[in-house]
């Protein structure tokens, strides 16, 4: 059985090829964007809480932001669905009372988790 010169070094250059290919589709995967659902506990005092302001912050600065308003106290758990990138991050969370006041909260967390990211504000504990 004769194959023509050459036809064994075809194969393998197709076979690094579609090799590589799989390995940069991989990295590029890894960082893209992705859905990130984020679940944050207000505590006990939430119902005094009328806003909630949140922005990330990643390295390169502030990468998304968010305001909720409930006029009528907002509920124990929050959650936010946000679209990030693979890395390290920042939430700021500004919580507003009915009085006016306004309480910052800082807290890190990293992308990917697996399924929801939890954050504890720490409001009334």
């Amino acid at each position: 059985m004769s194959r023509a010169p050459g036809s064994w070094q075809r194969r393998v250059a197709k076979g690094a090829l579609l090799i590589g290919a799989l390995v940069v589709g991989g990295v590029v995967a890894r960082a893209y964007p992705r859905d990130v659902v984020l679940r944050y506990d207000l505590g006990t005092s939430h119902r005094s809480l009328v806003e909630v302001q949140l922005s990330y912050a990643g390295d390169d600065g502030e990468v998304a932001g968010v305001s909720f308003r409930e006029p009528g106290g907002m509920p124990e758990q929050l959650d936010h669905r946000v679209e990030l990138s693979p890395g390290h991050y920042r939430v700021a969370a500004t919580l507003f009372d009915g009085e006016g006041a306004a309480r910052r909260v800082e807290r890190p967390f990293d992308v990917p988790s697996e399924g929801v990211i939890r954050i504890d504000l720490g409001v009334g504990r």
